[in-house]
């Protein structure tokens, strides 16, 4: 998994600088270039042909984990993916992520800061990733949990296919009804088909109620 991210990264190009001497003993001439890093944004200059064949893949931000030996460490996978869903264009989940604003923040884009954070705040149970509290924000210590997947089922945002503006409920053009549900234990349980929009929000709001359920209230629930 990691050798396959790390195959689809290359940073951005910005300029072409031109020809130069890549170093002050080199008798040859090489194409630089100023490329953004698609880890943490910086802008920085490059010889072309590193960039070209994978030798150089960051401004150099990515060395401070290596040096530091984190690469191994037990949440570095969590910051990789973190920072390519929200830098990479080419990372599978990027539309849901970076495509849509979601950033990670400056202090996290150094892996050490992350990884103290996650050392102090991780419940050291199994079950638990990496959540955000308000999912139309990004990474930050201020809106990241630990949370199961229950928990992240319940805090889903809105899809784009949903036109109701409520979670859990959707319109059925075929039928013409508006229809209920909740995802509870990994399953979605149909709870009715409505001729009202506001018929189905109250029924799964009920549904919620009398069953107890840690479910946010549709109502409630019309920004995530």
């Amino acid at each position: 998994m990691e050798e396959e991210l790390e195959k689809d990264m290359k940073p951005k190009f910005i300029e072409d600088l031109g020809m130069r001497y890549p170093t002050e003993k080199s008798t040859k001439k090489a194409r630089f270039g100023l490329y953004e890093c698609q880890y943490c944004g910086k802008e920085f200059e490059a010889q072309s042909s590193n960039i070209k064949h994978g030798q150089t893949k960051s401004c150099g931000c990515q060395r401070k984990g290596i040096t530091h030996g984190l690469t191994s460490h037990k949440f570095y996978m969590t910051w990789k993916l973190m920072t390519y869903r929200c830098n990479n264009l080419k990372n599978a989940d990027y539309k849901n992520y970076g495509a849509r604003g979601i950033t990670v923040c400056e202090e996290w884009l150094d892996i050490k800061n992350f990884v103290v954070w996650a050392e102090q705040t991780h419940p050291n149970i199994s079950g638990v990733s990496l959540d955000r509290i308000d999912n139309d924000l990004g990474y930050s210590p201020e809106n990241c949990r630990w949370a199961d997947k229950v928990t992240q089922a319940i805090n889903q945002r809105i899809m784009k296919n949903n036109k109701s503006g409520y979670v859990g409920v959707h319109y059925h053009g075929m039928d013409e009804v508006w229809t209920a549900y909740i995802s509870t234990n990994n399953t979605r349980k149909h709870i009715g088909s409505f001729l009202t929009k506001e018929e189905a929000v109250q029924a799964r709001d009920i549904y919620i109620i009398e069953n107890n359920l840690p479910h946010k209230l549709s109502i409630l629930n019309t920004g995530i």
